[in-house]
């Protein structure tokens, strides 16, 4: 990884042999795989009200909604808005309505709250 020229590349193809690796597991034992874009907000948006309140320093670990006045604490909110842009039409949304399906998605049951190139969870 010290090779600036070649680190992204290995860096990618590791992350890419893990995702490969995940979606077999997930086959074998029945469970949803889905995946979100690395780009969506998910600890930056309120899970009450769909509002993004802007980015936030690592070190905030609770923070309190500017337009519904919730207050969240930053994983277990990620972790709500995965869920919801995950599309799984069993879940119960954390703003009180039926997630939408959705293509590119997430999974259900264990959420990564690191910024990968994608989110994955099984």
């Amino acid at each position: 990884m010290k090779n600036r020229k070649l680190s992204r590349a290995i860096s990618d193809l590791g992350w890419q042999s893990f995702r490969t690796m995940l979606e077999a597991k997930s086959e074998m034992y029945g469970r949803d795989f889905r995946v979100i874009s690395r780009w969506e907000p998910t600890s930056q948006r309120c899970s009450c009200c769909g509002q993004i309140g802007g980015k936030k320093e690592l070190s905030v670990r609770e923070w309190t909604c500017l337009f519904c006045g919730a207050v969240h604490d930053r994983d277990e909110n990620a972790a709500i808005n995965i869920k919801v842009a995950g599309g799984l039409p069993e879940t119960l949304n954390g703003r009180g309505g039926w997630s939408k399906t959705a293509s590119n998605a997430a999974s259900s049951s264990e959420a990564s709250t690191h910024q990968f190139r994608d989110i994955l969870l099984h």
